[in-house]
Parts: C-alpha cells; sequence; structure tokens
C-alpha cells in the first residue's frame, strides 16, 4: 500500500478481533501491509466476510462520497448491489479512507464502469 509506518492500518473496531474469521483475515492483511507487498486480494477477503457475516457492523453510507451515490442510484438495479456497497463501506473499517474509497473505484470501473 506504499504508506509511512506512521499512516499505517486503523485500529479494527472490537468485534473483529472476537471473530475468528475476522481475525485470521486481518492478520493476512498485516503480513501483506507490513512486507509492502501487494494486498488487493486480502482487502477483498476482508471486506467480503464483514459484509455477509456482520452486516449489522457495517458503516451507514458515507456522506462525501460519489461511490455511494451511484451505489444508492443503482441499488435496485442489480441484486449484488447492494452486496458491494456494504463492501464498499466495511473497507473503512480497516483501511485508511484514502485506501478504501480507491480500491472500490477501481473495483466499480472494472466490473460497470465507473459511477462517478
Amino acid at each position: 500500500m506504499n504508506r509511512p509506518p506512521e499512516e499505517g492500518l486503523p485500529l479494527p473496531p472490537p468485534f473483529m478481533f472476537t471473530c475468528g474469521d475476522c481475525a485470521e483475515l486481518l492478520d493476512a492483511l498485516v503480513r501483506k501491509v507490513t512486507a509492502d507487498a501487494g494486498c488487493f486480494s486480502e482487502q477483498l477477503a476482508v471486506a467480503v466476510h464483514v459484509a455477509d457475516a456482520h452486516l449489522e457492523d457495517v458503516p451507514p453510507p458515507h456522506a462525501d462520497c460519489a461511490i455511494c451515490v451511484g451505489y444508492q442510484e443503482r441499488a435496485d438495479a442489480h441484486a449484488d448491489v447492494q452486496r458491494h456497497w456494504a463492501e464498499h463501506r466495511a473497507r473503512d473499517l480497516f483501511l485508511p479512507k484514502d485506501v478504501a474509497r480507491l480500491l472500490q473505484t477501481l473495483v466499480l470501473d472494472s466490473r460497470s464502469g465507473s459511477c462517478r
């Protein structure tokens, strides 16, 4: 992720440490970040797990996010939109804001075109 150590990953909320799957996925993510290796798959795995297993803990839509606006506009258009939107918001729990939002922009661009 090429971030200085002082700007490392934020501390995830407590529920992510009490869930064995979350803890294991976070550990894999931290190992990749610490090694300054690509961590795209690890980021996706954590977000997917949180959206699937902890939907009640996913933050609400971002008020300042064009991506959330795009998801909201398409929420009824495709069955996967709500899930992908939850994954997008879940990234704020364990990634710095600028990294979390960049990742989802890249994923959206590759899947169905930009929603900006």
